[in-house]
């Protein structure tokens, strides 16, 4: 939707680029807040209801009447993502079995498949009926809302085995330096991620103006396309990355894909109409197959918290990443689009970079089944 928001209130990139970076604020950086609750109480509801916040704030949207409506709207929204991540992250390596990193790497590619298809979605519903249209999708939230409070598995918190507040922070100095590193290297790649997600469409939008079929134009459907095929391939890169992470080891799948992405971004936007979804499709993969990697290595790193490990590269370092997607906005604004985006091509290969600090891989602590109920 930001093409079509920014021509009806006339914002500026840096305009359009903060309603990202404030709904990343919200869903991002208060989630340690959460994981530190999902680590000491281990309430289920917490989740559900954090799928059922997020999904009726979203698609208020529609109904915004103003900009600055819209500000509230996406920053309260943000509160529901933040809700549900901490808490959801701890439970999936416990239900993963042995194969943690295709475990984790699944729950992730959920949420992108979901991530991918809402833009298309969105496009058919608002082209269709107008933005209003979009409340019709708050029902379908609510209903996954009630089967993930019904049916996800209970966790059983062992009081004596979660760490108060004080016990938290001196867990943190003996793995401070490989822990600062991972969040640095993962709030770089969230930049580049969200940067991505945010500026695909709004250049898209003017690349392939023009593109016409029995006298629609057919603009706003091949950006929509692209950033599905975008997130798609987020998807499907991070599944396959859980699985390199368990037979390769994480160290190597977050520092080559990485750097292997770069090339492909780069191209992506600077090549013909005919090779931009290839490309695309490359780049995306490449970029997110990292993130089960980054995840069980926090993990692994506090071992006895995994729900703030998970609010940390899940919450913290994505919303730092999307903060910073304003940098882009700011650079679109003075030197172009192009301009904008290709700076974050140079963000990736800072990661990768980074990423050749990470410890290698270490066991992770087992941890025990959960019980299922309410």
């Amino acid at each position: 939707m930001l093409p079509l928001f920014q021509a009806m209130y006339s914002l500026t990139y840096a305009a359009t680029a903060g309603l990202t970076a404030l709904f990343s604020i919200t869903s991002t950086l208060i989630q340690p807040v959460f994981g530190y609750i999902a680590d000491r109480y281990g309430k289920k509801w917490i989740a559900a209801l954090g799928i059922a916040w997020v999904a009726v704030g979203m698609c208020l949207m529609g109904v915004a009447q103003g900009y600055a409506a819209l500000v509230v709207i996406v920053g309260l929204a943000g509160i529901g993502s933040a809700m549900f991540h901490p808490q959801a992250s701890a439970m999936v390596p416990k239900v993963s079995g042995t194969r943690k990193g295709l475990g984790v790497s699944m729950f992730m590619a959920g949420g992108n498949i979901g991530y991918a298809i809402m833009p298309l979605l969105a496009v058919l519903l608002v082209t269709a009926f107008g933005f209003p249209a979009l409340i019709w999708l708050i029902p379908p939230g609510i209903l996954v809302a009630l089967l993930v409070y019904f049916y996800a598995p209970r966790m059983d918190v062992d009081r004596q085995g979660t760490l108060d507040l004080r016990a938290l922070a001196a867990s943190f100095r003996p793995v401070a330096r490989p822990l600062t590193v991972l969040v640095t290297m993962v709030s770089l790649r969230a930049w580049v991620t969200m940067g991505l997600i945010t500026f695909i469409p709004l250049y898209f939008y003017g690349h392939f103006q023009g593109w016409t079929a029995f006298g629609y134009d057919l603009g706003l459907v091949a950006t929509s396309v692209t950033l599905f095929l975008y997130i798609m391939a987020e998807a499907v890169g991070g599944i396959i990355g859980g699985w390199a992470a368990d037979r390769f080891g994480m160290k190597p799948v977050i520092v080559w894909t990485l750097l292997a992405a770069a090339p492909f971004v780069y191209l992506a936007f600077a090549t013909p109409d005919i090779l931009v979804w290839p490309l695309i499709v490359i780049g995306g993969g490449l970029t997110y197959a990292s993130v089960a990697s980054t995840t069980l290595q926090a993990q692994e790193l506090l071992p006895r918290s995994q729900g703030m490990a998970g609010g940390l590269v899940l919450g913290f370092a994505n919303g730092v990443g999307g903060l910073l997607v304003l940098v882009n906005g700011v650079i679109s604004d003075h030197f172009g689009l192009f301009a904008g985006v290709q700076s974050l091509v140079v963000l990736l290969i800072a990661a990768g970079l980074l990423a050749m600090l990470l410890p290698g891989d270490m066991r992770i602590a087992r941890a025990p089944a959960p019980t299922t109920g309410n």
